[in-house]
């Protein structure tokens, strides 16, 4: 556990900030935000750990900032009370740091293209989520994000001081730091999450599932007598079950045994086994109709029509899931706990190189790692209309309102700031906090924990490599596209874009990490 240590809170440092800019505005007639903003350094005190506490009272006596508007963007469905949400976070950031927020979903679909355009245009925004595994360096090779490392001990102590040391040291890139990572789980585990009404009601037997192949049985059972539910969702997340861990973003991983050799994963035989799987599940009629274009599970899990789908899994995930959705669901692990380089990445906040107000857009993520008043808000909506308390820290639906039908329920809870800090709903588990740590202790350690890859020197391949992913990738984890042909193909189109100089640039920083290390 981090040692406490004393901090200037959100609201002194808005009063220097403030300050400084009354007095740079004496001298100086730009009233740029970026350059006027400025404060002496502070030192942060939330602890992961630390009792999820209200928003402290503002100081009447300090100077008001000039006002800014925030825009947050974020992959998922837009929420119908997104505008009620947005009121209630600007009543709450108003006397803190003198902004208010727009919040931005795109669909999952649309998340990686949406991006990217909206970066290569120059368009402003300030606020966006990004990970490991969303093109995380990618976006920092085209310049996407701001360098935010000599920033963060001035706008963002808070945040700093409630998480491990390493989830800073351990998601930069060439030394720098392009994001600010979640405090949350730091090990992955995948598997299934099913309809658990319909588990009961045919009386599956769940010790029995080992392996996804394992599910075929009771994916026939409710294709044959189930007409209105999708046995299993289909998507590209179905490939991840194979053990390796990925490297960035094109292809290019490592064994999840201990190996620290460098492989292309599409060539591996679990690959190739795992494809067969997916392909002969789609000719039985398994999957979703046209699973390779059809993306957005969102409106069937809501109505509870399908079965089976692929999870990345926490402890309690399914109740969680339960919660969002409106009807029981059960998870079943598949793989052991296992803390990836990537893990650390997970989830982040990035500051657009575009923001017009960085110093401001960082303010506001200090608050999700301190004030657990605005991190609710943001991502369970408003007290009294989309949740009600039952305890210090745990919620529930307010009277007459459904599950998934409150008007706000993004399920982004994972996706910002202290998940410490987070309330837990009534049917969650209430030592789900505890559990999360026993998870992270038990779970085994990458080899290469810590190591970042940067993809600047082969920024041209990866680009290359990804529109010929983009174009395969769907079609084969879907079973539309015929792997015995197609499989071949896809990885010759890769090696002549640059794939095994992608390859070899990743082990080439990997053994750079590891003897660094040593």
């Amino acid at each position: 556990m981090l040692q406490k240590k004393k901090t200037l809170s959100v609201t002194a440092l808005a009063m220097l900030l403030a300050t400084s800019t009354a007095l740079a505005g004496c001298g100086n007639n730009n009233n740029s935000n970026a350059g006027a903003e400025s404060s002496a350094p502070a030192s942060g005190s939330a602890s992961a750990s630390a009792p999820a506490s209200e928003s402290a009272a503002p100081s009447e006596s300090a100077p008001a900032l000039e006002p800014v508007e925030l825009s947050i963007y974020y992959p998922g469905t837009e929420q119908k009370d997104k505008a009620a949400v947005e009121e209630a976070l600007n009543a709450l950031l108003k006397d803190k740091i003198n902004a208010t927020v727009k919040i931005n979903a795109i669909d999952w679909g649309n998340w990686g293209q949406k991006i990217n355009l909206m970066s290569a245009s120059g368009e402003p925004f300030d606020l966006a989520f990004t990970a490991g595994w969303d093109n995380f360096s990618g976006n920092v090779a085209k310049g996407a994000f701001l360098d935010i490392t000599s920033m963060i001990d001035q706008y963002a102590p808070d945040a700093k001081a409630a998480m491990n040391p390493l989830l800073l040291t351990g998601t930069q890139i060439e030394g720098k730091n392009y994001a600010v990572p979640v405090v949350k789980e730091m090990a992955q585990q995948f598997g299934v999450v099913l309809n658990k009404d319909l588990v009961d009601k045919y009386s599956f037997d769940l010790t029995t599932l080992k392996s996804f192949a394992d599910l075929t049985p009771m994916l026939q059972t409710i294709k044959d007598k189930e007409p209105g539910v999708t046995p299993m969702w289909g998507g590209k997340n179905n490939i991840s079950l194979i053990p390796y861990e990925a490297i960035g973003n094109a292809p290019g991983a490592i064994k999840k045994d201990g190996s620290t050799t460098v492989v292309n994963q599409w060539e591996s035989p679990e690959m190739l086994d795992t494809l067969k799987l997916l392909s002969d599940w789609n000719k039985k009629g398994f999957f979703q109709k046209d699973p390779a274009t059809n993306k957005d599970a969102g409106p069937s899990n809501k109505a509870g029509t399908i079965f089976a789908q692929w999870q990345q899994l926490t402890p309690g995930k399914d109740k969680t899931l339960s919660q969002q959705w409106g009807h029981n669901i059960v998870q079943v692990e598949l793989t052991t706990p296992y803390t990836a380089s990537g893990d650390l990445s997970g989830a982040m906040t990035a500051v657009s190189r575009t923001s017009k107000n960085p110093e401001r857009a960082l303010m506001f993520i200090n608050l999700l790692y301190s004030d657990a008043q605005i991190l609710n808000t943001l991502v369970n909506g408003v007290e009294g209309k989309h949740w009600v308390k039952t305890g210090d820290t745990t919620i529930k639906l307010p009277e007459g309102v459904a599950a998934g039908q409150s008007g706000y329920a993004p399920g982004i809870n994972y996706m910002y700031g202290n998940q410490f800090l987070n309330y837990l709903w009534d049917k969650e588990d209430p030592q789900k906090w505890e559990a999360y740590k026993a998870f992270n202790e038990a779970a085994v350690p990458s080899k290469i924990i810590g190591f970042m890859y940067n993809a600047e020197p082969v920024k041209n391949e990866e680009a290359a490599i990804s529109n010929i992913y983009n174009e395969y990738i769907d079609g084969l984890s879907t079973g539309v596209m015929n792997y015995e042909t197609e499989l071949p193909k896809f990885i010759d189109k890769m090696k002549k874009a640059g794939l095994d100089k992608v390859i070899a640039e990743k082990q080439k920083q990997i053994d750079a990490f590891l003897a660094n290390k040593s």
